[in-house]
């Protein structure tokens, strides 16, 4: 396994991600984006074996990693601008409510997942 610091390589590049999110500049800066996407990279390595998912020939990610790491850069820009990441805290009939966790993220990535036996 190998360690990251930083945005690891085979992943979309900023304006592949800014174009696939559809949040404009204005909205939400570069330097904002790009360390939402180390977040996110760094973040999905952390427990997967994301090295056997590229391609070697390529340099790119398998396309389940590259869509789980995607979801999880929306779900960073989702978050941003709310108070521990918590919806609804004004018109919510049963009071505020995190952010669901996005069963497609662990599906797509349930074949990269690392088993750890303690």
């Amino acid at each position: 396994m190998t360690v990251y610091v930083g945005m690891p390589p085979g992943y979309p590049d900023l304006p592949t991600v800014r174009a696939y999110v559809r949040v404009p500049a204005t909205s939400l800066p570069d330097d904002d984006l790009d360390r939402m996407m180390i977040a996110a990279a760094t973040s999905q390595a952390d427990g997967r074996n994301i090295d056997r998912g590229l391609d070697t020939d390529t340099g790119e990610r398998a396309p389940a990693l590259v869509q789980a790491f995607l979801r999880r850069v929306q779900r960073q820009i989702a978050g941003k601008n709310l108070p521990l990441g918590m919806v609804g805290v004004e018109a919510s009939e049963y009071g505020p409510t995190g952010i669901a966790l996005d069963n497609l993220i662990y599906e797509l990535e349930r074949p990269y997942v690392m088993a750890v036996i303690g």
